[in-house]
């Protein structure tokens, strides 16, 4: 438990000073809309972290440092960089990443509610939908944030665009799922 408490807490300071260091970058470029964005990621893991320490929740250290990291891909080559203005490949390969790593976060969270072990098949299932639903739910907030604030350069300036990240979600959804089947992320969770 003390070993878990002070994986979370480290976690949770670095990526908050690497956060933080992203926002002072941007201020100074005066990159005010990725400003926000960076802060409601960034806001969202300070949320869970608080919840988690909460209610007791279980997070796997791997898991953990999988979420820090695609969050601050986001922010660092994302945002810093231009990277989504820039690059094609980029977004495409988060999308990927960000499935992957958001389909064992979800997996580890549901499977601590589940009375007993799950069947590889089933498990295989839910991871797989698990991230193809926090795939899809973040293409539609990603629609309306374009529909009501109108940033530039838009999130999604195609439907294309919102096909081939749905497609990146896929494979990195199908690749959690062929993970969590074969490798128990927690000795609470079958």
């Amino acid at each position: 438990m003390l070993k878990r408490n002070w994986a979370m807490v480290t976690i949770t300071t670095v990526f908050l000073a690497a956060q933080a260091a992203v926002v002072l970058a941007l201020a100074h470029k005066g990159q005010a809309d990725y400003i926000r964005s960076v802060m409601a990621t960034t806001g969202f893991w300070v949320a869970y972290s608080f919840l988690e320490a909460r209610y007791s929740l279980y997070m796997n250290a791997y898991v953990r440092v999988l979420m820090v990291l695609t969050i601050f891909a986001d922010a660092f080559f994302g945002y810093y960089f231009d990277l989504y203005a820039t690059s094609f490949v980029f977004d495409k390969l988060l999308h990927v990443f960000g499935a992957y790593s958001v389909s064992l976060f979800a997996y580890i969270l549901v499977a601590q509610f589940q009375p007993g072990p799950l069947a590889r098949p089933v498990k295989f299932i839910l991871v797989a939908a698990l991230g193809l639903s926090m795939g899809g739910l973040y293409e539609i907030l990603e629609f309306f944030t374009d529909s009501i604030s109108r940033p530039y350069p838009p999130s999604q300036p195609s439907l294309l665009d919102t096909d081939v990240d749905l497609i990146g979600d896929l494979a990195g959804a199908l690749l959690a799922a062929g993970h969590a089947s074969w490798r128990n992320f927690a000795d609470r969770i079958g």
